[in-house]
């Protein structure tokens, strides 16, 4: 039997998610005819974990009561080092499995998890350590296993998509044991180099305004020459998880190449991106950031077969 972890959904109780659906199944039969309005629409799938209500992403917004994420953990109580099974299920508003996801970026239901002290990143899939069975869609049961280095607080973020809409939630987890993680250190510096990769990040504007669009573009060059060979990771250029440095938001984007760009209001493009096999040096990542604050930044791009991640931090006015 799975057990429920120490976790909490972000930027709302847990017994509020059920108050809401209470007050969904009752207030039509108090009044008649009446409509509840749905959410407003949000930009990417950017979303600041609103009590498991997975979040859509513009024209394709669903209503919050319609998709329900929730996340379990064997062992329940999480030790540092310890390998441990996540499990995410996603139901309906009524309850029900949701049993037609789509696949996007090549995967069916992807799952990131980082550290509060951002030291630690990864980017994971079901399919990395089990069969995606009959099975686990019948139920909408996807896990994925994780050892936690250390001790401390933990995102845990799930995307998928159905019926050409895109599913968003995020957790924090407590991990207990030891060694303790630290806290993050604040660095924007803005060259640095990733294994023989050099990598500049510039952003337009250059002051990142909160409710406004930005753009991070990155400029990768190898023994002081551009890397004109990138190649496709999971069907994007460049996949990218932002995280807000007190946990409450969270972004998951993917990078686009320069003259490309399409904003954020061609989603169905975004799911099935169409990448040229080799391009570089320059990627482009249009973003909205929800709230002031330090954002870190976690990228991905391939290069001659090897995954490289990228990590920066922007400050958002």
């Amino acid at each position: 039997m799975t057990n429920k972890p120490n976790i909490s959904l972000k930027g709302r109780d847990v017994c509020l998610r059920y108050v809401f659906v209470l007050i969904a199944v009752i207030m039509p039969l108090i009044f008649c005819g009446s409509a509840f309005s749905e959410m407003a629409a949000m930009h990417e799938h950017n979303h600041s974990g609103h009590g498991g209500e997975g979040q859509m992403k513009d024209m394709h917004m669903m209503k919050a009561s319609e998709v329900v994420v929730d996340l379990e953990t064997v062992p329940a109580e999480l030790k540092a080092g310890s390998e441990a099974k996540i499990l995410f299920t996603i139901k309906d508003g009524e309850g029900k499995p949701v049993q037609d996801l789509q696949i996007t970026h090549d995967r069916l239901v992807h799952v990131v998890i980082a550290s509060a002290d951002f030291t630690m990143f990864a980017h994971i899939h079901p399919e990395e350590f089990w069969p995606i069975t009959d099975e686990m869609k019948r139920k909408a049961e996807y896990p994925v296993r994780f050892t936690f280095p250390k001790a401390g607080q933990y995102i845990a973020a799930v995307d998928t998509a159905a019926k050409d809409n895109l599913i968003s939630e995020h957790f924090t987890v407590d991990v207990g044991g030891g060694p303790k993680m630290g806290t993050f250190t604040k660095d924007l510096s803005r060259e640095k180099k990733f294994g023989d990769l050099s990598v500049t990040l510039t952003t337009v504007p250059e002051t990142i305004t909160a409710g406004k669009e930005a753009t991070l573009k990155y400029m990768i060059r190898k023994d002081g020459g551009p890397v004109t060979d990138l190649e496709p990771y999971l069907a994007a250029p460049m996949h990218v998880a932002i995280i807000s440095s007190d946990l409450e938001n969270f972004m998951h984007e993917h990078g686009e190449l320069p003259g490309a760009s399409m904003g954020h209001e061609h989603m169905a493009h975004m799911m099935h991106m169409n990448v040229p096999k080799k391009f570089g040096p320059e990627i482009d990542v249009p973003v909205l950031f929800p709230a002031r604050g330090l954002y870190q930044i976690f990228s991905q791009v391939q290069h001659k077969g090897r995954v490289a991640v990228l990590s920066f931090m922007v400050e958002v006015q």
